[in-house]
């Protein structure tokens, strides 16, 4: 799919979280349990970003949700349009793509903060308390 080819999914139109989710998440930020580093804007172009991309970088993702029980994360999976949403309630994405080297150019032409977790790119959505990464 060509950037031309991509549907508007700019951070407007994006999916939220059901209003019991997005009650909870407000209290966990409020309260200090998360500390946001993504806002929608940064989500969409990543999004986009990775829906743009040739075939031949494919790139992959897996995510840990905010209300996942510990240790949990999902499978990797390459289906951007459909299943990356709604993006306030990820913690983090971890990316995968044919060229690292592609994957954090296209990263910091967007300037999304990312780290490098046991060799794999990470954008955080939230980072807790004591838990800070190294951004690359």
């Amino acid at each position: 799919m060509t950037n031309e080819q991509i549907p508007d999914w700019s951070s407007q139109s994006m999916p939220r979280p059901n209003p019991a989710e997005s009650k909870r998440l407000a209290r966990m930020i409020q309260s200090g349990q998360l500390i946001p580093v993504l806002n929608r804007t940064k989500w969409a172009e990543l999004r986009t970003e990775m829906l743009g991309a040739s075939a031949e970088q494919s790139p992959r993702f897996r995510v840990r949700g905010v209300f996942s029980p510990e240790g949990f994360r999902a499978d990797w999976e390459g289906e951007f349009y459909y299943h990356l949403h709604p993006v306030d309630v990820i913690e983090w994405i971890e990316l995968k793509a044919a060229s690292d080297e592609w994957l954090r150019t296209a990263l910091r032409r967007h300037s999304i903060p990312f780290s490098i977790e046991s060799g794999v790119v990470r954008v955080w959505g939230y980072t807790r308390p004591g838990k800070q990464p190294t951004w690359s």
